[in-house]
């Protein structure tokens, strides 16, 4: 791919004549300008093929010698590459950076969300519909300089609660989906308001945490993460919603509740045992922020929907 974009043809050739294409290339670009960037975009997705030959290979071409036989000072760094991920190469295939190649790989640059005045740049770029002054304000503030959620929020047609549009929960999993797990804790800790000692580099280097203040970077993620966190539920609230939820969208008969929470003492358990439990699973705050909607089929069963 590296070689067809850079005008050769890797067409029924090796590796090796590949990559001594590929210098030769470079090489003659190099003589040619002042400076050749080659940019990686989505590095991350060739995870598969790293190992310590493929970084080093890629280490071998930004110090192609060009001009004279020699590298002189002055030439150094005429091949810049440029590698973009969503992680670190060193958490994405730590068994690759070894030897020689930790120096080289050891510079990471992050890409925050955009401030305010560039966002309304990007605006006059890529308009949708017209929306009022107020309103914009308001979702660019809530964007927190982030461009696609700005565009997602724009085009919500539930301006009065975003996060009941699926289009903006799906893109706010997604920011937290490719953290570790140590960085989705420290993010609910963040967003429960407990306090923290210091912030993890990565979460302040990409700007989803800011500021001295260890803030997310946008409230919405803050109430998205508060009301998506696995809460633990009592034994017998938690052994009725996973019969509700595996039973979704069907009526489960008071006989199946009774013999699947109480188990062997279910025949002794009376209506009002169950309708207060019934109560308590309603009002759990978890219940409540996934919008789930217990439905009672009077003298028949319950049913779980969600909104």
């Amino acid at each position: 791919m590296f070689l067809r974009e850079a005008g050769g043809n890797p067409a029924n050739k090796s590796d090796e004549q590949v990559f001594i294409e590929t210098k030769q290339i470079l090489k003659d670009l190099a003589d040619k300008y002042g400076k050749v960037v080659v940019i990686f975009s989505r590095f991350d997705q060739l995870k598969s093929e790293f190992d310590t030959n493929f970084l080093s290979n890629l280490q071998t071409i930004s110090t192609i010698q060009t001009g004279s036989p020699r590298l002189r000072s002055d030439e150094a760094g005429k091949i810049v590459l440029i590698l973009t991920s969503i992680k670190p190469l060193y958490e994405i295939a730590p068994q690759a950076i070894t030897g020689g190649n930790i120096n080289f790989y050891s510079e990471n640059l992050y890409f925050k969300p955009y401030c305010e005045a560039d966002l309304r740049k990007l605006l006059t770029i890529e308009p949708l519909r017209p929306t009022a002054k107020a309103i914009l304000d308001n979702l660019i503030k809530l964007s927190g300089g982030h461009f696609q959620l700005l565009q997602i929020l724009r085009r919500s047609q539930k301006q009065s609660n975003l996060l009941l549009d699926q289009f903006v929960k799906l893109q706010l999993k997604e920011l937290t989906d490719f953290l570790n797990y140590s960085q989705r804790r420290e993010l609910q800790k963040i967003a429960l308001g407990k306090s923290l000692n210091e912030a993890d580099d990565y979460l302040l280097g990409i700007g989803m945490v800011i500021n001295s203040n260890f803030q997310i970077f946008t409230p919405l993620l803050s109430q998205y993460i508060k009301e998506n966190i696995q809460v633990k539920l009592p034994i017998k609230e938690a052994r009725l919603f996973k019969l509700l939820r595996n039973n979704w969208g069907k009526t489960v008969s008071k006989d199946e509740i009774f013999t699947q929470v109480w188990g062997e003492n279910g025949q002794g358990v009376t209506d009002w045992a169950l309708d207060a439990l019934i109560y308590r699973l309603r009002k759990h705050p978890f219940i409540k922020n996934q919008g789930y909607i217990i439905e009672n089929h009077k003298k028949v069963g319950y049913t779980l929907v969600q909104t």
